[in-house]
Order: structure tokens, then C-alpha cells, then sequence
């Protein structure tokens, strides 16, 4: 008669996600999932053929939730601008595990970019404006807006820059203002007082 399973293919997941918000993927290993369960490492082998297998399915569990927060847009303003928002304040609020999920792995990140490319042409379709953009109108726009983004938010993750929320919706809408209308308008990124702030 086979063993009950004890400890479940979420529950190991969550311990994942545990891990690596605290301590990146430098301590994605069975040992130290397993010490976060407070079991041995047999049960994460018995649900997972390897610890590869149990990476892929931490991203694809983490890709539905995170962009799932990142379209919980309240539409208080510019759908973008709450989005982007959004986007960096995860860099801002959570930066080891923003540079887990974006910066060290980069299977997983690309896995976590296209989810989110999925996400943000979902947010076009609820703006009555930014649906009625042409196809390559809306791909330019994700590829200037996904690059701006995650520029500032891996910056800020690394404590290169330090912006207030602020400051970020405030940059964000003179991005798109400027995206959209294709007026080149200059956009004051960076000042000294943003780099190596105290906090």
C-alpha cells in the first residue's frame, strides 16, 4: 500500500518561494526547502524529478501570482502608469525576491517576462484609448515600456536609485505621455539626490 503524501506539491512550492524571497537562488537547494518544512528532502523528490523540475514550476507559480498583483489596477489614474507602478513598488518592497524572479535565473526570468507581456495586453484591453492602438503601435509600446520599467525597478533593487512612489507614478506618466505622442519630450530620469540616497 502506497504512503499518504504528507506534505504537498504546494506546500513545497511555498517553501521555495520562501527561500528564495529571503536568500535568492543562491540557497535553492533540497537541504535548505526542506529545513524551511521542517522535513526531510524525500518529499520534494517524490513530487519533483529534480530541483530543475521544481524551479520550473516555482516560476510558473510565481508568474500567475505576481502578475495577477500587477493587474489588481484600480484605475485611479493611467492604467499604465498604475501598472508600472505596481511593477517597481515589487522592486521597492520585496528587492531579493524582485532579483530572484528577474535577475538571476535567466530561463526564469524570461518566463516571467512573457508572462507579464501577456498581463500588460490585457491592461491595454481595458483602456478605451490603448485598445484602439494598431498591433505594432502596442508592441513598440510594451518593448519601450518593459524596458523602462525594469530598468528603474532593477536599479532600485540594487539600491542604485531611490525614488518615492511618488516620484515613480510621476516619471511613469511623463514616460507614456511622451511614448504615446511621440514628441520626444525630454523625461528627467536621474538626479543626484536619487543615486545613494540614505534611507
Amino acid at each position: 500500500m502506497a504512503r499518504k503524501k504528507t506534505i504537498t506539491r504546494e506546500q513545497i512550492l511555498t517553501a521555495a518561494y520562501q527561500v528564495i524571497a529571503d536568500n535568492g537562488f543562491s540557497h535553492f537547494t533540497a537541504r535548505n526547502i526542506a529545513l524551511q518544512m521542517n522535513c526531510s528532502t524525500q518529499p520534494i523528490y517524490l513530487e519533483f524529478k529534480n530541483m530543475d523540475d521544481l524551479k520550473d514550476g516555482l516560476f510558473t507559480m510565481m508568474a500567475e501570482k505576481v502578475n495577477e498583483d500587477f493587474l489588481a489596477v484600480r484605475k485611479k489614474q493611467n492604467i499604465l502608469v498604475e501598472l508600472g507602478t505596481n511593477f517597481i513598488e515589487l522592486a521597492v518592497n520585496q528587492p531579493q525576491l524582485y532579483r530572484a524572479l528577474y535577475l538571476e535565473e535567466i530561463s526564469g526570468a524570461s518566463q516571467m517576462q512573457v508572462a507579464f507581456r501577456e498581463y500588460f495586453y490585457e491592461v491595454l484591453k481595458q483602456d478605451d484609448v490603448l485598445r484602439t492602438l494598431d498591433l505594432d503601435k502596442q508592441a513598440s509600446l510594451y518593448c519601450s515600456f518593459w524596458i523602462f520599467i525594469s530598468g528603474i525597478a532593477s536599479m532600485i533593487s540594487t539600491e542604485l536609485l531611490h525614488y518615492s512612489k511618488t516620484e515613480i507614478e510621476a516619471l511613469l506618466s511623463s514616460f507614456i505621455e511622451a511614448t504615446l505622442e511621440d514628441k520626444g519630450k525630454e523625461i528627467t530620469l536621474f538626479t543626484l539626490g536619487n543615486f545613494f540616497k540614505n534611507n
